[in-house]
């Protein structure tokens, strides 16, 4: 190969060595298909690179004889993918022909660049991993989005239906899809992978998915990361003997902080709008969700809503003031979060049995952990959480606000893994 095609396949990515350049140039093709083509023009200009493609085979395909002889070229036209698309890219190849004398059988030369029959080079799969819609793929591509359609669909076995085996720890989880109904998720809690994408959360559809698995290969599992969905803790007792169930750190602190909240403002309404008493509970309610550890009583700074210069700590203490139950409330959240992050598990059972009367919102946060304390406790003595598998229901609500919705259950799994492909390329670098 010349230097000139070695630097031509590298800038459009071909690394199939029997494509030998013969030219490039610029040309006007009418890109508009069927009818359209007369009525409908679509005139552009286009690049146009010329490849030769020779033909390796040895012994004939058909009866394994050696007399192969040249039998002329065939001229197909492939649509190229390019990060230009003002320009679309053709390569026009010769494909060498051989021609056995024993059995009269005719081979053309194939390449990896594009599959046989097919007009569209295989790099269109690649644009499935970013963050694109279908028809910005296919405005790109010079193809229609249906074609595009038709790429994905051929994709499936990125998604296989049924694993080999199960991870060692595990995550489940579940988000909203398909015409809005929830999905169960499931990932390596380890390698941060995709284990299974389900159509739905029931609890026999999972029990059926898991079942599939031999109990050999179910008591494998050591632990599951959940969260305070009740069925989750059935599924995994059931069939998950000599796992551990953990449930996740951050449900505890947001069902914690939503029942703070929820009593702020309830007592913060039992005041007039223009009292003081008001102000204190309804601004700056961040700072009563930190950590007492970052609360400042040194560096003030000036609070328009009381009119006074105060510390971030001061600013809670006159906050907690004013209510008997919410500064127990503070209390208890401060107890839990501090243990939870210290993972100090006899302080944190003894946090849960406040002797302070709580308020109801909060009394019944407590009766739920106390309800599920055995994995309360996990989740304090594993480093496991489901802040991954969190991470990948981002990513997916991202995949579909950019598509504006999914109609197709598989074309969303398959979106799906593909984005998951390119995050993991892009960590590895």
């Amino acid at each position: 190969m010349t230097p000139n095609n070695d630097s031509i396949c590298f800038a459009l990515g071909m690394k199939d060595s029997n494509l030998i350049l013969m030219d490039y140039f610029y040309a006007f093709i009418n890109l508009a298909k069927g009818t359209r083509k007369k009525l409908h023009p679509d005139i552009r200009k286009c690049r146009i690179y010329e490849f030769k493609l020779r033909n390796q085979l040895i012994t004939c395909p058909n009866c394994h004889h050696r007399r192969l002889v040249k039998f002329g070229y065939s001229t197909v036209q492939t649509v190229f993918t390019t990060d230009d698309a003002s320009h679309p890219v053709f390569l026009r190849i010769h494909k060498q022909r051989l021609r056995c004398k024993d059995c009269r059988r005719i081979f053309m030369a194939q390449s990896n660049v594009v599959r046989k029959y097919c007009h569209i080079a295989n790099k269109v799969t690649m644009s499935f991993q970013d963050d694109r819609s279908l028809e910005s793929i296919a405005r790109d591509n010079t193809i229609s989005p249906s074609t595009v359609l038709r790429y994905l669909d051929a994709s499936r076995s990125i998604a296989p239906l049924y694993q080999r085996q199960l991870p060692t720890n595990l995550a489940m989880d579940e988000f909203r899809g398909v015409h809005r109904q929830l999905h169960f998720i499931c990932i390596d809690n380890d390698h941060h992978r995709i284990q299974t994408i389900l159509p739905d959360r029931f609890k026999r559809t999972i029990e059926n998915y898991f079942l599939s698995f031999t109990p050999a290969e179910r008591s494998r599992v050591k632990t599951i990361s959940v969260d305070l969905n009740s069925y989750y803790q059935d599924i995994a007792r059931r069939l998950f003997p000599h796992a551990e169930i953990i449930i996740d750190r951050f449900h505890i602190i947001a069902m914690m902080t939503r029942a703070f909240n929820q009593y702020r403002a309830q007592a913060m309404k039992q005041f007039p709008k223009t009292s003081r008493q008001y102000r204190l509970l309804k601004f700056s309610w961040q700072l009563y969700l930190k950590s007492a550890t970052n609360l400042s009583y040194e560096h003030e700074y000036y609070d328009r809503h009381l009119r006074q210069k105060v510390t971030s700590g001061e600013r809670v203490d006159l906050g907690l003031a004013i209510n008997d139950r919410l500064r127990a409330d503070y209390q208890f959240l401060q107890n839990v979060m501090q243990n939870l992050k210290q993972r100090n598990l006899d302080q944190l059972t003894e946090s849960l049995y406040p002797g302070t009367e709580l308020s109801p919102q909060m009394t019944a946060v407590l009766h739920t952990l106390r309800h599920n304390l055995m994995y309360v406790l996990n989740a304090s003595l594993f480093d496991y959480s489901n802040g991954t598998i969190e991470g990948i229901n981002r990513m997916i609500k991202q995949i579909q606000r950019t598509a504006f919705g999914f109609r197709n259950y598989n074309h969303l799994v398959y979106r799906i893994h593909f984005r998951q492909m390119a995050q993991k390329k892009n960590q590895a670098a």
